[in-house]
């Protein structure tokens, strides 16, 4: 049976509503060391007027960032993770995988092993940025990252639709940081280290 969490798909007029929407804090946690590293992490995505737009946040300091080049192997950095199915009615997906310094990872497909690099199939591109600073709750750093419905249509090669069923799963990981780490939002329940399994996206509905 698939494993989905059903939540409402909210809509914007600008960045300032949106900023000021409630965080969704991630608790699964998979593939775990004997010492488990749980970095306190957050999500929030709306529509905000032609753009899907999420942003993700991680209570760290010192957070892993070696690679500043787009499509390097982000994952193993510490890393915040975007996957994402906007069309309704469509399997490609969308990962956005990028670190505390802005470099990122996108790939598009319908699945682990079929996927293939954004960047060979449009000259649009996730917009990616970063934040950082520190508040009660200690120091964190942060990605905001916006996918433009023209950068949509032109991946999904469609000429319009609208965002009524976006499926969608967050995650918090880093192959290669001192203690290797897998948080997601939607559990995962593939067994080996791994979050490429659409199954357990979330649906989020208008």
């Amino acid at each position: 049976m698939d494993l989905e969490i059903y939540n409402k798909l909210c809509f914007y007029t600008d960045l300032a509503e949106f900023e000021g929407a409630c965080f969704h804090r991630l608790t699964s946690y998979h593939w775990e060391s004997e010492t488990p590293y749980r970095p306190a992490t957050y999500f929030k995505m709306g529509v905000v007027g032609e753009c899907l737009v999420a942003t993700l946040k991680c209570y760290e300091e010192n957070p892993r960032a070696e690679y500043i080049n787009r499509d390097d192997p982000i994952y193993t950095d510490s890393c915040l993770e975007f996957f994402v199915a906007p069309v309704d009615g469509r399997d490609e997906y969308i990962n956005v995988e990028m670190n505390s310094k802005g470099a990122f990872l996108s790939e598009f497909g319908k699945g682990k092993y079929d996927r293939v690099f954004v960047r060979t199939l449009t000259d649009k591109a996730p917009l990616v940025e970063t934040f950082n600073g520190n508040d009660v709750s200690g120091e964190f750093w942060g990605v905001t990252v916006t996918l433009t419905k023209e950068f949509i249509c032109e991946l999904y090669k469609i000429d319009n639709f609208n965002f009524t069923a976006v499926k969608a799963n967050f995650y918090k990981c880093g192959d290669e940081c001192e203690i290797p780490h897998y948080l997601a939002f939607n559990p995962v329940t593939t067994l080996p280290p791994g979050f490429h399994n659409p199954r357990c996206f979330a649906t989020f509905k208008k």
